[in-house]
């Protein structure tokens, strides 16, 4: 039952985020183990939370400060605490030409924060993350990957969080300008799963009833 639960949150969380913009799934898995000694006939369940980070749909907006991931990377985010990482490109600028995430995160840069001009000429984000305004050269994004992806923690604000010993690389995918990365959830699929857990759940909470019946009538005095 427990693990049935922790399925559950995974599949409401890729079912509240299907329309997010590079949201990757969520996913959980179970193994059992054995409790004690060698000899020992009783077993556990543990539960570990993965992340699918197969790719998403590009899906064209034409709006020029949004930026679809096509293959490997992550836009780095300066987060209140730290560094966070995104795969949802959609972006916008404030009124001091500061490039902003949907949460008002400021996106990363390579060396000085380029700055782009709220109602200058038209921006040019080019596949690796170099920005340029009016044909000048504003500045460079910060794109990054990472050797164990898989490593990354996920915010409850959808940002992901890397351990300091993760070791960082450059990120190979390349940017598409006018376009988001849809979310590689997909709601069919998790609404097949969300039944399946629930029924999980259901087969699991019937057997511990009888069970329990069985106790109480062996209980039972004669």
């Amino acid at each position: 039952m427990d693990a049935a639960e922790k399925r559950l949150e995974a599949v409401t969380q890729n079912l509240a985020n299907v329309r997010t913009p590079g949201f990757k799934r969520q996913a959980a898995t179970h193994h059992a183990f054995r409790v004690g000694g060698p000899d020992s006939t009783e077993y556990g369940v543990g539960s570990t939370g993965r992340i699918d980070l197969s790719q998403g749909d590009l899906q064209r907006t034409g709006n020029e400060l949004d930026l679809g991931f096509l293959g490997r990377g992550f836009f780095e985010v300066e987060g209140p605490a730290g560094e966070l990482y995104t795969r949802n490109g959609s972006f916008h600028v404030d009124d001091s030409g500061v490039l902003l995430t949907g949460n008002n995160y400021p996106v990363a840069w390579k060396g000085i924060r380029g700055d782009i001009q709220p109602a200058g000429q038209p921006v040019k984000i080019d596949p690796k993350g170099v920005v340029t305004q009016g044909g000048a050269k504003i500045g460079e994004l910060k794109l990054v990957d990472f050797n164990s992806p898989e490593r990354l923690r996920l915010t409850d604000a959808g940002y992901f969080l890397a351990d300091a010993d993760l070791a960082r690389t450059e990120a190979s995918g390349d940017l598409h300008q006018g376009s988001l990365e849809a979310s590689n959830a997909s709601g069919v699929n998790e609404l097949v799963n969300l039944i399946t857990v629930q029924r999980s759940h259901e087969m699991a909470a019937s057997v511990m009833k009888m069970i329990d019946q069985t106790y109480q009538r062996l209980s039972q005095q004669r």
